[in-house]
This record gives C-alpha cells, structure tokens and sequence, in this order.
C-alpha cells in the first residue's frame, strides 16, 4: 500500500475538487437555470484535474524515485491514479446527486425535452446509474490519455 500512498492521496484530492466543483456549479446556477450550458461549464474543471496529474507524478518522482523517473513509470503512476479516481468517483456522483442537487437529472430532462429531444432517450442518459458509469469511464481515458502526456514532459530518466 505504501508503493500507491501518493496516487491515493491525490486521487482524494482530485475526488474532492470534482465534489467542489459541483457546488461551485449549482451556486453559479448550472443545475437549474442555466442548466444547458453545464456541460460547457464543467468543461473548465479539466485544469485543476490536470494539474492534479502533474503534480501527483511530479511528487511521485522526487518522493518515491528519488528525483529520477522514466517514462514508463510516471505514466504507470498516473495509470494508478486514474485507476483509483475512477474507483472513488461513483462517490462523488452519489453526493452530487443525493446530496449537492439531488434536482439535477430532472431538471436537465426538462430542458433537454423541451429542446425537442425525446424523454425516454433523456432519461436513460440523465440518471445516477448512467452518470456513474460515464464518470468511470471518462476518468480512465481521460486520465490514461493525461498520463501518457504529462508523463513525456516529467521524465528525466531514459531507461
């Protein structure tokens, strides 16, 4: 457990931005009234997530590697992390949705419907389960892809 203590340390961190964000949202009015621009909105959350990436490999290099790491184990490090966020992001869906605005799906239905989009489509789409699976998944590629990248810049060490 100690050899993943990092990753999981700012996979909490990354788990409580996305929680935070989701309040910043709803006080800004992106879960009701402006609720078709939130996918647009949500879309700036992807700087502090990156920066959640780089700073974690960073400090799993000069931490855990002693100031030298190679590609392939920053990108394996940023791999367990994605791994772990997606772990711990149905958590972050559950409050969203529970607790945070529990009036979110609705109301995004209601737009979306009203837009001329067929309902049964809408709620298949727009509904804890769904957003569960859509957050695991979109934090592993996204995640995956996000290592792959930082990882280039973060080594100094070829093997």
């Amino acid at each position: 457990m100690k050899k993943f203590e990092i990753e999981l340390k700012w996979a909490s961190v990354y788990t409580a931005i996305s929680i935070a964000w989701v309040y910043f949202e709803k006080y800004l009015g992106y879960h009701d009234e402006h609720v078709s621009s939130q996918a647009i909105f949500s879309f700036w959350l992807m700087i502090p997530q990156i920066m959640v990436y780089v700073l974690a490999i960073r400090e799993k290099r000069e931490r855990y590697y002693k100031g030298e790491i190679t590609w392939q184990k920053a990108f394996i490090s940023g791999v367990v992390l994605s791994a772990v966020i997606g772990g711990l992001s149905p958590a972050a869906i559950y409050i969203m949705a529970e607790f945070v605005t529990p009036e979110f799906f609705s109301n995004i239905v209601e737009v979306r419907a009203a837009q001329g989009i067929p309902r049964e489509g809408l709620e298949q789409i727009y509904n804890l389960n769904s957003y569960i699976s859509q957050a695991i998944f979109n934090n592993l590629g996204s995640g995956v892809f996000f290592s792959a990248i930082i990882a280039l810049v973060l080594k100094n060490k070829n093997p």
